[in-house]
Parts: C-alpha cells; sequence; structure tokens
C-alpha cells in the first residue's frame, strides 16, 4: 500500500553557501522565488566500447563521470547577487554619490567559477529527509532579462555541483537527506 503523505509539490528554495550542517553562510544567496520550480538533475557520460563483431553495439558501459545539475528561473533580480556567483561581474560604486551603483560583466576566458555548498529546500518543509545538498556546486549565470507582455522579468540560472575531491565519501556529488547523519 504506498502513503500520500509522502507525495510532496510545490516551489523551493535555493540556497549557494551552507556550512557542513545544512545552516546558511553569512555570505550565502538564497533564492525563495522562483518560477516554475527548481529541477535538479544528473547527468554521466559513458565509455561504451564496441567490437568488430558487435557493429556499433556496445558490449558494455563505464561510467567516466558524473555531475549534479540545477534549473530554475527566478523573479529575484537583484544583480547584486550575481557579483557574488559570477566570476567576471563586478560593483562600482560612485566615488561621490554612494547611490549611483552599476554592474559590469566582462567577457574574458580564465576565470575559475566559485564554488560553494549548495541546498535545495522545498518551500514550507522542515524535515531534512526532503533537502538535497551539493557538495561543491558553481552557479553559470548568462544573463537572459526579458521585456515583454504578460510576463515578468526575471534571471535563468543554472548551476554545477562537481565531484568534490576533499569530501567523504571522495567524489561526493549531492546528499539526498539530512547532512548531519553520521555513519
Amino acid at each position: 500500500m504506498s502513503n500520500v503523505d509522502k507525495i510532496y509539490a510545490g516551489p523551493g528554495i535555493f540556497t549557494w553557501g551552507v556550512d557542513e550542517n545544512g545552516d546558511p553562510n553569512p555570505d550565502s544567496v538564497v533564492f525563495d522565488l522562483t518560477q516554475g520550480g527548481i529541477r535538479f538533475f544528473t547527468e554521466t557520460t559513458y565509455f561504451e566500447p564496441t567490437t568488430d563483431q558487435t557493429g556499433t553495439a556496445p558490449v558494455k558501459s563505464f561510467t567516466t563521470g558524473t555531475v549534479g545539475k540545477v534549473e530554475f528561473d527566478t523573479p529575484d533580480t537583484d544583480f547584486e547577487n550575481v557579483v557574488k556567483f559570477n566570476a567576471n561581474a563586478t560593483k562600482v560604486t560612485d566615488g561621490t554619490d554612494p547611490d549611483k551603483v552599476k554592474y559590469q560583466v566582462t567577457g574574458l576566458a580564465g576565470r575559475e567559477l566559485p564554488r560553494k555548498r549548495a541546498m535545495i529546500q522545498p518551500q514550507g518543509i522542515t524535515d531534512p529527509s526532503r533537502f538535497i545538498y551539493l557538495e561543491s556546486c558553481g552557479v553559470k549565470f548568462d544573463a537572459n532579462a526579458n521585456f515583454q507582455l504578460d510576463d515578468n522579468q526575471k534571471f535563468t540560472i543554472n548551476a554545477t555541483a562537481y565531484p568534490d575531491l576533499k569530501a567523504t565519501p571522495r567524489g561526493l556529488i549531492y546528499t539526498w537527506g539530512d547532512i548531519t547523519a553520521k555513519a
């Protein structure tokens, strides 16, 4: 018999920058307004060797790597957050009038994305068994500011969870459930 109490629906909260207990850091970025919800999924690549006798059909599969992915839209278009996770974005405050602020984004190659532990939490849910923690997460942000009729302006946020070589277990991508549970 199934348990309908374990069917969860609704929007989520994405927090970039949480500690080992899942508590937000002082400089964390919190997106608690999303449109269309938050999508979390993994992508795994494979090496699949073939033999002459099987043509293009593989004879076995080996995993070559897995990453976690997060996608969502937010109407929270505060560029102050973008400066925190985009290595190419800077904030400039006018030297004589502090109310004059601009944000500049450069496009040169070679800037490493900052990575932090992130958390996806269903809105209104306090049970940590429903949380997802991304161990080493970088936010990939490309501006997509729509100015259109019958819709509000929003940012599209994409994040990638990379295998963390310093975590236990080595290569940890994500934890589903209470991050404070010990073996």
